[in-house]
């Protein structure tokens, strides 16, 4: 079923972004987080990989270069909030992991290095 989702995701990406991927600079933040409330930025910039989030508002993708690292949808993997859109509002980067908030009171956890996603709280 991963397999299938990791194919099915990729699909996604190259029929709806493309391959070679080019982000408007005015969307990508330098800094290590970005709360859609305060902000239009979509995405930040550590160590040269941009992790996105995806017009979905429930994907984010890792890009290194124009080629995606790795991509995973949170809502899909971590289920539905109780409170709240089913959709992400705060990505923060901490060193080896993204923190996420989902929905009002939803929180994930994302390796940078690989993807995996887990619920937290």
């Amino acid at each position: 079923m991963k397999q299938f989702l990791k194919l099915s995701m990729l699909t996604f990406f190259v029929t709806h972004t493309g391959i070679g991927q080019k982000f408007n600079d005015t969307l990508i933040s330098k800094n290590s987080e970005i709360n859609f409330a305060k902000t239009q930025k979509r995405g930040i910039k550590k160590n040269n990989i941009i992790y996105y989030v995806e017009n979905d508002l429930q994907t984010i993708s890792a890009y290194k270069g124009s080629k995606l690292k790795w991509q995973t949808n949170v809502i899909s993997i971590c289920g539905k909030p109780k409170n709240g859109n089913p959709e992400i509002r705060y990505v923060g980067y901490n060193t080896d992991k993204l923190l996420i908030v989902m929905g009002k009171h939803n929180f994930a956890e994302i390796d940078i290095n690989n993807g995996i996603t887990k619920l937290v709280g």
